[in-house]
């Protein structure tokens, strides 16, 4: 078990997913325990933070030279998430957060 957890301590795509599980599964539950509504966690949840974290993701992946699929990780969860609990807004958001994850990827490219 504990060679287990030092492969997935040393997987920074781990990290990617797991940070992604947090946020669209465990951050809507905290919106909603602090009484935040349904307005403010479509803002700051779905476009506030979501966005700067799909830019995080592509800034990560190219920093720490991550696979290109890393990039998708956190729309996959995202969708799933939509698809069990919110409206169809969420997967043109996906959408959004790829695309961005992409651009961030390609702007951070090093020069040779």
């Amino acid at each position: 078990m504990k060679n287990i957890w030092k492969k997935v301590e040393k997987s920074k795509t781990t990290y990617i997913a797991l940070i992604s599980i947090v946020l669209v599964f465990i951050m809507p539950i905290l919106f909603k325990m602090f009484h935040l509504g349904r307005t403010n966690r479509i803002i700051w949840l779905f476009f506030i933070i979501n966005i700067l974290f799909a830019g995080f993701i592509g800034w990560f992946s190219r920093e720490y030279g991550l696979s290109f699929y890393n990039l998708v990780i956190f729309p996959v969860i995202f969708v799933i998430s939509v698809f069990i609990k919110y409206g169809r807004y969420g997967y043109f958001l996906a959408g959004i957060y790829l695309v961005l994850s992409i651009l961030i990827y390609y702007l951070f490219e090093k020069e040779k």
